[in-house]
């Protein structure tokens, strides 16, 4: 008797069933986790921001002047400079869309704020980030204590 070896595979109609399938279930699970990504982007930009205030604080001390940070909520960045010399920039910091972070709101009250080598501050500022209606708020201080505020 001669037998016919049978050649295993998957047929080109099983293989497309499984990959629309697969395509399908990808999708749901883009649309389910975009928020949760931009979430972490606004998240992590008031993360570098409390941590670019303690750097603006390390920099009052360490030079013992006065720096001031600027906030262009219009440019959606901020920059962190000696106050007396403009020209002196330590740092600039872009959070919009044009940056990693891809933020719609960057906000602050009052736009500018006077650090001082005893470690006060000319007065409070809060920082309002936000992508797509998700805020978050970085407060720091007259006494110099930087905090993320939660909703």
């Amino acid at each position: 008797m001669s037998r016919i070896a049978r050649i295993g595979g998957y047929t080109l109609i099983e293989m497309v069933l499984v990959i629309a399938i697969a395509g399908i279930l990808m999708g749901f699970g883009v649309v389910r986790l975009a928020p949760a990504l931009e979430h972490a982007n606004v998240r992590a930009a008031a993360n570098v921001v409390a941590g670019d205030l303690q750097y603006a604080q390390m920099l009052a001390v360490r030079y013992r002047r006065p720096i001031a940070v600027i906030v262009a909520s219009s440019t959606k960045q901020y920059l962190i400079r000696d106050r007396d010399d403009a020209t002196n920039v330590y740092r600039t910091r872009l959070l919009g869309p044009d940056s990693d972070f891809g933020l719609d709101l960057v906000e602050s009250t009052p736009t500018s704020v006077e650090l001082f080598p005893n470690g006060v501050n000319r007065e409070t500022i809060i920082f309002t980030l936000g992508l797509h209606g998700f805020e978050r708020k970085v407060r720091m201080t007259r006494a110099g204590q930087i905090r993320i505020l939660t909703p």
